[in-house]
């Protein structure tokens, strides 16, 4: 039981999380062959790693996330884990597009409860001065999980083909989820004050300017991100003629490399300038978003080879380092016994929006290949810089409101 060691907990979460991202992303790296092989279109690839992924994963978290608010962290993270993790596996089994998003169905269906569930946890075992590093180690497992999947997923889709990369990728999963489960145990009781109704109102948290501004650019984000998730690999490959084992070694170690830099330089700065006002975390995230824009412009349309995948990188470094700090922005504007509910909400917010991401690139890149050829990707993906332009503007209006939507912080039992 890691109960009495938090930090030793957030690690272990951390690591749940980067088998999270790295069977979420693994159709990414390995959109080429599966789409040669199984005959696929760019709109049914952006629907498979978009929407049609992202749908279910959004509807389902917040009623998973019911159990985990009243203290069942381990039982649900664990169930999660492994419910996903088997989705995986049987990916490498199927022989047509329509039972491949099945089972990545499944692995939605998996995955929408391990994060909410994962937010409340350290809400619950951590003071509020603390929460913002504990949920940078936690986030860090986001941009290490994408650089796994890319790196581990060029590589070893190259020597073993897509099919057997998602078996072990899922074979995984399912070892460590028994071992999530006695490390975290079933559950951890609540303070006596979970039973006041009061606490326990979304509905009235949902209706505050600033909860909807902070979920409205996270939206925008996952609009943007998941868009250059799903086809930034496929872009480098066609555009410029890099191989799947190059795209995932490049791009995925400065995804990870950089992405770490910025969460925990991110997360360090803001919790320090927090304590002088704590609106200075959302104007570290509109700065940020800010500088990416141009990289994003530039590596789609300008920038050459390795030049591009740098570009693109930068341009990634929002949609890895924004989430510790928001989630404790976000935290910080409700009471304890529905931060695993509005953590939940936080993510199908950006599961809604992040699912077009992917289909609009899709689409607008079939309609415009017969103009620009194997351009036309790397025009539709213009819609990544566009996403953080409006985003930008969400964490400013979220700043405007956020002292007075703040609740009264008090010790738990």
């Amino acid at each position: 039981m890691l109960a009495a060691h938090p930090w030793a907990a957030v690690a272990l979460l951390m690591l749940v999380t980067i088998l999270n991202n790295m069977d979420r992303f693994l159709p990414s790296i390995l959109a080429e062959p599966m789409k040669r092989e199984l005959g696929l279109s760019d709109t049914f690839l952006g629907v498979l790693n978009g929407i049609g992924f992202l749908v279910i994963y959004a509807v389902a978290g917040i009623p998973i996330a019911r159990f985990a608010d009243r203290g069942r962290f381990g039982a649900v993270i664990s169930a999660s884990l492994a419910g996903w993790s088997l989705m995986t596996a049987l990916g490498g089994l199927v022989t047509s597009g329509w039972q491949l998003a099945a089972t990545r169905a499944g692995v939605a269906l998996g995955e929408a409860g391990s994060t909410p569930a994962a937010h409340a946890y350290i809400s619950r075992n951590f003071p509020p001065e603390q929460r913002p590093g504990a949920l940078a180690l936690l986030t860090l497992g986001a941009p290490l999980g994408m650089m796994a999947s890319l790196v581990v997923g060029g590589v070893v889709g190259e020597l073993l083909g897509w099919r057997r990369t998602f078996m072990v990728m899922g074979g995984l999963g399912l070892i460590l989820a028994p071992i999530v489960l006695i490390a975290l145990g079933r559950g951890q009781p609540l303070p006596s004050r979970a039973a006041d109704p009061a606490t326990a109102d979304l509905r009235s948290i949902l209706r505050k300017p600033s909860v909807l501004a902070l979920c409205a650019a996270s939206g925008f984000i996952a609009l943007g991100g998941y868009a250059s998730g799903a086809f930034s690999p496929a872009f480098l490959i066609r555009a410029h003629g890099m191989s799947v084992g190059t795209v995932g070694l490049q791009l995925g170690l400065l995804n990870g490399g950089l992405g770490v830099l910025a969460m925990l330089a991110m997360s360090w700065l803001g919790g320090r300038l927090a304590r002088r006002d704590p609106r200075w975390p959302l104007a570290l995230l509109t700065l940020l978003a800010l500088v990416a824009i141009p990289f994003g412009v530039a590596g789609y349309l300008f920038a050459e080879g390795t030049g591009a995948v740098l570009c693109i990188a930068i341009s990634n470094l929002v949609g890895g380092a924004y989430l510790a700090l928001t989630v404790a922005c976000l935290h910080s504007l409700a009471p304890v016994t529905v931060r695993a509910r509005i953590s939940a909400v936080l993510l199908f917010c950006t599961a809604m929006m992040g699912g077009l991401g992917p289909l609009f690139a899709g689409m607008i890149s079939d309609v415009l290949t017969p103009t620009y050829g194997v351009e036309a990707l790397g025009r539709a993906l213009l819609i990544v810089p566009a996403s953080l332009v409006l985003a930008a503007a969400c964490f400013i209006a979220a700043a405007a409101n956020f002292r007075r939507d703040m609740v009264e912080e008090r010790v738990t039992d």
